[in-house]
């Protein structure tokens, strides 16, 4: 479980009135990601993958995911330096890429877009068994579409469209192997990575979750004035340690490691380390993020033993 997620149950759980609920509404938004791209790269389906994996996509975003193909073109580059919201770059048609893309200086998810979107109807589950049964050209796509093959020509097309010659043979090997429309479908989806391309969003989106929660916390922090609940709430331990998991998703998401050891060594070391990182050149998230870190250290090394 996130951090953030953490946090916005404990809130949830100590929400004493209207004036809360108002407070944990902007946590319970999801992230809304802006999906960009050159032409041809893919880009309609990576968004239409995302939205059917329940992510909303509209230009009005919190993130930015930035779809590439085999190439990465000085367009692209410049589209990411100007990238104005956290970015995460797709690289689509990774079936048939070279490698991962190095040196863009932001995180890259491969990915298959197809296969994630790829509705198998009755008709191309057929036309897969009979693939299976009665092998046919797949060095390339016209090779497949114009040998002499029992399929129709035009079934042997949408095939093509729907999972390109990677999908298509991933599924045929399946069926082969005894697999049913569902297990073909699993494994599909396990080919195009979209998990992989959500865990990473998720990543990249964590210092989004991290501000909201930064701005919940200020508003309750007004609300204590008039509210003891507030002020009580604020100084649990639960939160204290919520807050502290939300701003740790944050770090890691930008490549920090932190030391998760559970003696009272180890959080009076995590304290110290990142006390000093948010005393250091870093940036007005990244300070409450390590002020967030060491209070949540001091408050497990004090329940586990620690003294002064």
């Amino acid at each position: 479980m996130s951090g953030q997620r953490g946090f916005l149950d404990e809130l949830a759980r100590y929400a004493a009135d209207a004036r809360w609920d108002v407070i944990a509404e902007p946590l319970r938004a999801p992230l809304r990601v802006a999906v960009s791209g050159r032409r041809g790269v893919g880009r309609r389906t990576v968004a239409h993958a995302l939205a059917q994996a329940g992510v909303p996509v509209t230009p009005d975003a919190d993130l930015q995911v930035h779809v590439i193909a085999e190439v990465v073109k000085p367009e692209d580059r410049a589209a990411i330096a100007a990238a104005q919201r956290p970015l995460l770059v797709v690289q689509n048609k990774a079936d048939v890429a070279g490698g991962p893309v190095a040196g863009l200086g932001v995180p890259v998810a491969p990915m298959v877009g197809l296969l994630a979107v790829a509705v198998l109807d009755d008709t191309l589950w057929g036309a897969l068994r009979v693939l299976a049964a009665r092998p046919a050209d797949l060095s390339s796509p016209d090779s497949f579409v114009a040998c002499a093959h029992p399929l129709p020509v035009e079934v042997r097309r949408r095939l093509v469209d729907t999972l390109d010659l990677f999908g298509v043979a991933a599924a045929v090997a399946g069926i082969r192997r005894g697999a049913s429309k569902a297990q073909v479908r699993a494994r599909l989806r396990r080919l195009s990575r979209i998990d992989a391309v959500l865990a990473e969003l998720a990543a990249v989106g964590a210092e989004v979750h991290y501000r909201r929660m930064l701005d919940a916390v200020a508003e309750l922090e007004a609300l204590a004035v008039t509210d003891p609940r507030a002020a009580e709430f604020l100084s649990r331990d639960a939160t204290v340690i919520a807050r502290m998991a939300a701003a740790i998703d944050v770090v890691e998401a930008t490549g920090l490691d932190v030391d998760r050891c559970d003696s009272p060594a180890a959080h009076l070391r995590r304290a110290v380390r990142w006390q000093r990182y948010g005393r250091g050149p870093v940036s007005a998230t990244h300070r409450a993020c390590g002020a967030d870190i060491a209070r949540g250290s001091l408050r497990l090394w004090s329940h586990a033993g620690g003294s002064s």
